[in-house]
């Protein structure tokens, strides 16, 4: 495909999108994909997106009585960190959640928690959608290519 069309298709692009660049390395790398063109998010310390959290009503009961025993689920060490989320959220047995973590070491009123992944990839995006951009049209015919590829792909296992 020429560069003319790739760009097109590329700055044609409707709402911001996440795409799962994998773990690699030192980390997680996520990308989101613009009109303008790409942010990466190397996540080398944490990783941002959580899930999914999912507990039986018997381990939802064991965690709600270790969560008893200290006065708050910050200060709880007998508890994951996913179940604090859990509990703190109000979440309910057999349900899949996700989190998003805006930060290492985030409180817990600080993550977005949701049975709908879809609102935690969005929580995501608007909070990285002031980062740094590679613009499309600065991209060599090869990455315009490869990302304009991904992008399809995506959208096809998205339906």
């Amino acid at each position: 495909m020429e560069r003319a069309s790739l760009l097109q298709r590329l700055h044609a692009i409707q709402q911001p999108t996440l795409l799962d660049g994998g773990y690699w390395r030192l980390g997680h790398t996520l990308f989101i994909v613009t009109a303008k063109g790409l942010i990466t998010v190397d996540c080398r310390v944490y990783d941002p997106i959580l899930g999914p959290i999912e507990y039986s009503e018997k381990h939802c009961s064991l965690i709600a009585g270790i969560a008893a025993e200290c006065d708050t689920l910050q200060d709880n060490s007998d508890l994951d960190p996913d179940e604090k989320l859990f509990l703190f959220n109000k979440g309910k047995p057999a349900v899949q959640y996700w989190a998003f973590q805006p930060k290492d070491d985030a409180a817990l009123d600080e993550y977005s928690f949701s049975s709908e992944k879809s609102e935690i990839e969005s929580a995501f995006i608007n909070h990285y959608l002031g980062a740094e951009i590679e613009a499309w049209d600065s991209m060599d015919d090869k990455s315009l290519t490869m990302w304009a590829g991904k992008i399809e792909k995506h959208g096809r296992t998205e339906r």
